[in-house]
């Protein structure tokens, strides 16, 4: 910038552009920012769900413990300690949620608690960042680690209640379910080594709640299977078939277009001997081993997929008992992050700094190819994951598309357009000034005419190539001078100095060269000697 110093306004507004630069590099669109909405929601239901199916469980403990209080009471007593367990750890995620919102919606403690979709900061991720990350580098000993640490102990206080035979049937599953482990070496992706800043660092509030909203619906369901279990190891026959109900557990009611969705249909006593017949609306059979039906479907649409169907169960007459369910999931379509990180176009000439990224999808399972305008992509080396550099070479409209692989198979994740355009034109400038009054002796001091790159995010110069100075004086005619390059000459700082108060100067067909390689005509830079 010509080494020229800055004055406070100017080194205000020097400021202003770099919040904008900050903001622009957060270019993730509303529709995103509000699919989280709708996934906080859908996740909402199941939990809601969830806790339905819970009580209807205890339900059926309650009557068990009346029809036979000595058989069921072991079952009963580690079904309750499980309730309670899974009730405190949903109680502490359900505050984070709440400090989450007020802190970043700026409210007291104790005010009205926002829903998710009234957010008015839905994107803001500074604040639930320094919640649960704080500024280590590893994200640990603030609120993530805090919440690791009573998912861990919900875990360790689950596998407490239940017998050596229990404990190893669900112990893995626990585990994959609920998981608090770093992202092993081939997965870490920016840097984030750490279950802490794998799961919340740099987080919207939007996404960070529905991530809570998550670990809430795994633990009800967890609760669920459990408790299941517990109620299915007491002898079926101590209760009257009106009492058995139809059973669906799913991992989780959330899946992308291309990958599976997975349940479990089984009764919530079911017998691993006996196995029962399970029917689909439409007529279609479900698989059933062990006494459970596993049911499989890859959704081609988004949307609500309902389904649902029958279990048949042989009763001793050799008649059938019917136990009919329903069942719900949401299907959405994958979202990729492709965020330029100075502005919202593609500049011919200069590198371009650009992050790609797909939520969830390591770095190195996304795909990036640019088309048109001459657009290209590179890795940015000093960037890390998710880093690249655009160049691009003829104005007009060029597109990034991003694929993401899940489970060996490549999925395309959208098409992303941007605007290429020339860098603008810079503006002619000696001393710092781009014209009126002058001492002459100030002007004639000058060693050359600079390049000024005004209201422009990226650091880049222009060289002035050539430029003509005409000097005219009272009663005299006037004097033309040129210069092959940016330095003004001896010749012109002797006709400066010889020159009288009033007498003008102009420097005029100011050329300069850009790193685009192009060549632009500077306006020109008119001073009256004082």
């Amino acid at each position: 910038m010509a080494g020229q110093k800055l004055s406070p306004r100017q080194k205000m507004i020097g400021m202003m552009y770099l919040v904008l630069t900050a903001l622009l590099a957060l270019n993730i669109s509303k529709e995103i920012i509000n699919a989280f909405v709708t996934v906080n929601d859908s996740l909402q239901t199941s939990k809601e769900n969830a806790i339905v199916r819970n009580t209807g469980l205890y339900d059926m403990f309650d009557r068990a413990m009346k029809n036979d209080p000595v058989k069921t009471k072991p079952f009963n007593d580690k079904a309750q300690s499980i309730k309670k367990y899974a009730q405190e750890v949903n109680d502490y995620i359900e505050g984070v949620k709440t400090e989450l919102i007020l802190k970043v919606e700026g409210l007291e403690e104790g005010a009205a608690v926002p829903e998710v979709a009234d957010i008015g900061r839905k994107d803001d991720y500074d604040i639930p960042t320094n919640i649960m990350c704080g500024d280590k580098a590893d994200g640990t000993g603030h609120k993530a680690t805090e919440l690791k640490g009573k998912m861990n102990d919900f875990k360790s206080n689950i596998l407490k209640t239940l017998s050596p035979e229990d404990k190893k049937l669900f112990e893995s599953k626990l585990n994959q379910i609920i998981s608090t482990d770093d992202p092993a070496p081939e997965k870490v992706r920016d840097d984030k080594r750490t279950w802490e800043m794998a799961t919340f660092y740099h987080n919207p509030i939007v996404a960070s709640v529905a991530l809570l909203t998550k670990f809430q619906s795994d633990v009800r369901n967890v609760e669920s299977e459990l408790v299941n279990h517990l109620l299915s190891s007491i002898d079926a026959e101590n209760f009257k078939f009106d009492a058995l109900q139809a059973r669906v557990i799913a991992p989780t009611s959330y899946v992308l277009l291309g990958q599976e969705y997975k349940a479990d249909v089984f009764l919530a006593a079911y017998s691993t001997t006996s196995n029962p017949e399970i029917t689909l609306e439409g007529g279609q059979s479900v698989p059933v081993e062990g006494g459970m039906g596993r049911y499989i479907v890859k959704p081609t649409s988004e949307g609500v997929k309902k389904w649902g169907g029958v279990i048949k169960v042989k009763k001793p007459d050799n008649t059938y008992e019917e136990y009919p369910f329903q069942q719900e999931y949401i299907a959405s379509r994958p979202a990729a992050v492709v965020s330029p990180d100075k502005m919202n176009v593609i500049y011919i000439g200069v590198d371009n700094p650009i992050s790609i990224s797909v939520p969830g999808v390591a770095d190195n399972n996304v795909t990036a190819t640019p088309s048109g305008s001459g657009l290209t992509l590179k890795k940015d080396p000093k960037g890390g994951a998710g880093k690249y550099i655009a160049n691009a070479k003829a104005q007009g409209i060029a597109k990034i598309s991003v694929g993401a692989k899940f489970e060996d198979k490549s999925m395309p994740m959208g098409a992303f357009e941007f605007r290429i355009k020339r860098v603008p034109d810079p503006v002619a400038m000696i001393g710092g000034k781009k014209g009126g009054s002058i001492n002459k002796s100030v002007l004639a001091a000058q060693s050359s005419v600079n390049s000024i790159m005004e209201n422009f995010d990226f650091e880049l110069y222009f060289k002035v190539t050539s430029f003509r100075m005409t000097l005219i004086r009272r009663g005299k005619d006037p004097v033309e001078m040129d210069s092959k390059d940016s330095r003004i000459t001896a010749d012109m700082k002797r006709a400066i100095a010889g020159a009288g108060p009033g007498s003008k100067v102009y420097f005029e067909y100011i050329k300069a060269k850009g790193p685009d390689g192009t060549t632009r005509s500077l306006s020109s830079v008119n001073f009256v000697l004082q």
